[in-house]
C-alpha cells in the first residue's frame, strides 16, 4: 500500500519542544491525571519532571529558525548570517536522544525573537543607500509582533492609497 510508509502526524506536535526558564525542553511524556510532565532538558542533558500546570503557566513556545524568519519577515540566510557574525544570539540546538547527540535543529524562544526584532528594526534591507538612510518599510510593528507571538488575529483595512493598515480591537474573552 502507498500510505503504509507515511508517518502519521503526532497529536501534540505544537508543544513537542518548549522553553522553560530559558532552557530548551522536549516533551517525552505527559500525565494529565498525575499533573506531571516528563521532558528532556537539552542544557542539562537529562530527563526532568515538572508539575504540568506550572509548565503550562510558564512555558514559552519554541520557534525554529525558518519560523522565526517568517515572523520577522527576513530570509533564513539573513538570520543565519547575523548569528554567525555575533549580532544576534545563536539558537539553542536540539540533538538526537539516541546517545550520539547529533545536532538536529535550532530553536528560539519568544524573548529571543523580541531581541532580534529590536536588532532588525535598525538594519537596512537590500543594498545600502547613498544617503545612508535605513530602508525597512515593510517591517512589522511591535504590536504586530506581539499579536503573532500570542497567536491573535490581526485585522487589516484598506487605506485610501490602496495599502493595508493593521486595525486593532480589544480581544473578546
Amino acid at each position: 500500500m502507498a500510505s503504509s510508509g507515511r508517518k502519521k502526524p503526532r497529536k501534540n506536535q505544537k508543544w513537542l519542544y518548549f522553553f522553560l526558564n530559558g532552557q530548551l525542553h522536549k516533551t517525552l511524556q505527559t500525565k494529565r491525571s498525575d499533573d506531571m510532565i516528563i521532558a528532556w532538558s537539552y542544557e542539562e542533558g537529562k530527563r526532568v519532571a515538572y508539575n504540568l500546570s506550572d509548565v503550562y503557566a510558564r512555558r514559552q513556545k519554541a520557534y525554529t529558525v525558518p519560523q522565526t524568519a517568517k515572523i520577522l519577515r527576513r530570509h533564513v540566510d539573513s538570520i543565519k548570517r547575523h548569528f554567525r557574525q555575533g549580532n544576534i544570539k545563536r539558537p539553542q540546538m536540539a540533538y538526537s536522544l539516541d546517545g550520539q547527540k547529533l545536532p538536529k535543529r535550532g530553536f528560539y524562544n519568544e524573548d529571543d525573537i523580541r531581541d532580534m526584532y529590536e536588532f532588525f528594526k535598525d538594519v537596512h534591507i537590500g543594498r545600502p543607500r547613498r544617503d545612508g538612510q535605513i530602508n525597512n518599510r515593510d517591517y512589522l510593528s511591535r504590536a504586530e509582533l506581539e499579536a503573532i507571538l500570542r497567536n491573535e488575529t490581526i485585522l487589516y483595512t484598506k487605506v485610501d492609497d490602496n495599502t493595508f493598515a493593521p486595525v486593532w480591537k480589544q480581544p473578546e474573552w
